[in-house]
């Protein structure tokens, strides 16, 4: 009888010590749990390209996983378990809680962040859009094999604009990262019409690692980033070249022992100037583009009969360039008013204006949807998106709250009101392709304007609008640039440009004229919007 007392009593003392073990276990695991998330939060936000996990941090998190996965084995074996095994799975929670106070301590341990450089990253990794048209997938094979023929050093791809060259050249930039042991890195540089060779090096500069005090001239530029990239197999993309540019000036070793050099032009003399192996980009042909529009407009508004043949002729006007078809396409997807796709047809067949030497085609397709639009404010904030640097990454909430400053949104009850109706106006935009979408997060959007689009954009404003923005200036603009008509004006990008700390700007015009005036100051990349009443 008092041995069957004892063995009950070491069993209940067992119990009970086991399930207070238990209890201490899953209260320091939930605290080690909540230091794995926070760390891994924190983590996203400090993982940028070039960068990775540092080592002691990624032994961690796996060592969070594992004692998991072994608590969690722990308290299978105890529902399974007799008054025998009471006291090991105590011994074992024991273990395992001290594993865990080890966890903790480790992490309260990590100094600085959680990342570091990474010399393995290659490149970044472009967004990309679906490709249409079997010349366009020739192309990119054709490209591909150049790019693994060691014997071509310099490829040109050229075609007019908006016929698809960019897409095709991000689609490569993507599938060269995935070829880890062909190169070392990819280096990705929009150049544009504004193009200087400061700029230039600083692109790449920030591409590869290479920091600049400030104070180099352009040939001390140029071998630091020489002396970088000589040693490499190397990638160099340049997209939307104008013109002929010193590969000497910038920094960039000839291509040699595997390395290339790309670009994309409007241009085939400068494919020729630059010794590239030329690949020309072709439209699409016209059942190619009828495809796409057809696809882009929605199929519900193609079944009704008498919009179909309209619709055809309407795709023919696009000359075959994919951003003209998408553009136009998205303007019309759900209209079902056959008189909307009679007068569409006769605007776009009666626009015969040209804008920077663009081809009338080109720019009266780019127009229509601009036109489409129907109202000035909206058309306004268009506009507004040209005065940011060309090929700009724009922050949707600091392009909303422009807008607000300029008034072009209505007034409304409340700030949240009007940021909503900003958000309206830029998903109308997004609709009728004239923004793009170039990155979207849980809380953060970052829109693009297609430069073709710019160039239309500030054709329209004409003398309205001063920009010269990422022009590496130095010194505001002079005052014979500011015309009577001027409403606002763009600086912004131009790191060395000195703005007084009491601009003085002058007098425009005879009203009380309110002109917006965008700076991005140099080392700060501070972005400040000030309003100036002139008289």
């Amino acid at each position: 009888m008092d041995f069957a007392l004892n063995k009950i009593g070491k069993y209940v003392e067992n119990h009970t010590s086991l399930d207070q073990r238990m209890k201490d276990l899953k209260r320091k695991l939930e605290q080690l749990n909540g230091l794995k998330e926070d760390a891994e939060s924190k983590m996203t936000t400090e993982l940028q390209p070039r960068k990775k996990p540092k080592a002691e941090v990624h032994i961690w998190l796996k060592n969070v996983e594992r004692i998991n996965d072994e608590v969690q084995d722990l308290r299978g074996r105890i529902g399974e378990s007799n008054v025998l095994t009471l006291v090991f799975h105590a011994e074992d929670a024991s273990r395992k809680i001290k594993e865990v106070e080890e966890l903790i301590n480790q992490r309260r341990q990590f100094h600085g962040g959680l990342v570091v450089d990474n010399p393995q990253w290659m490149g970044q990794v472009l967004s990309t859009t679906t490709l249409s048209g079997e010349a366009v997938k020739a192309c990119v094979e054709e490209i591909w094999q150049c790019l693994m023929d060691d014997e071509v050093r310099k490829i040109g791809v050229w075609g007019m604009g908006g016929v698809g060259k960019t897409s095709i050249m991000k689609l490569i930039n993507n599938q060269l990262l995935k070829e880890t042991g062909k190169f070392d890195i990819v280096i990705w540089i929009t150049v544009s019409k504004e193009m200087s060779i400061a700029k230039l090096q600083r692109d790449i500069a920030s591409r590869i690692g290479v920091d600049f005090s400030g104070d180099e001239d352009e040939t001390t530029r140029a071998g630091k980033l020489f002396e970088t990239l000589l040693p490499k197999r190397f990638v160099m993309i340049l997209d939307d070249l104008w013109e002929k540019v010193s590969l000497e000036r910038i920094g960039i070793p000839e291509p040699y022992d595997g390395s290339k050099l790309m670009l994309t032009t409007r241009s085939a003399d400068v494919c020729r100037q630059v010794g590239c192996r030329i690949i020309r980009v072709k439209p699409l042909t016209e059942e190619e583009a009828w495809r796409l529009f057809s696809e882009k407009v929605g199929c519900d508004i193609l079944n009704i009969a008498e919009v179909e043949p309209i619709a055809r002729s309407i795709a023919e006007q696009c000359a075959g360039l994919p951003l003209g078809v998408i553009t136009i396409a998205s303007c019309m997807r759900g209209i079902d008013d056959i008189c909307e796709w009679r007068n569409a047809l006769t605007e776009l067949s009666q626009h015969k204006k040209s804008v920077n030497g663009l081809k009338d085609e080109v720019f009266q397709q780019l127009r229509f949807s601009y036109d489409h639009l129907k109202d000035g404010k909206l058309q306004d904030c268009f506009l507004t998106c040209a005065l940011y640097p060309e090929d700009a990454e724009i922050g949707g909430e600091k392009l909303i709250q422009l807008w607000i400053a300029e008034g072009l949104v209505e007034e409304v009850d409340s700030i949240q009101e009007k940021l909503d109706r900003g958000h309206a106006i830029m998903n109308r935009l997004v609709r009728n392709c004239l923004l793009e979408v170039f990155t979207e997060r849980e809380n953060e959007r970052r829109v693009k304007m297609h430069d073709l689009l710019r160039d239309m954009a500030l054709d329209i404003a004409g003398s309205r609008f001063l920009v010269k923005s990422g022009m590496m200036l130095e010194k505001a603009p002079d005052v014979q640039d500011w015309g009577k008509d001027l409403e606002k004006v763009s600086l912004m990008n131009n790191w060395r440009l000195y703005i007084p700390s009491k601009m003085s700007p002058p007098r425009v015009s005879q009203a009380h004229n309110i002109v917006a005036v965008l700076v991005w100051y140099r080392e700060y990349s501070k972005r400040l919007l000030q309003a100036y009443a002139w008289a």
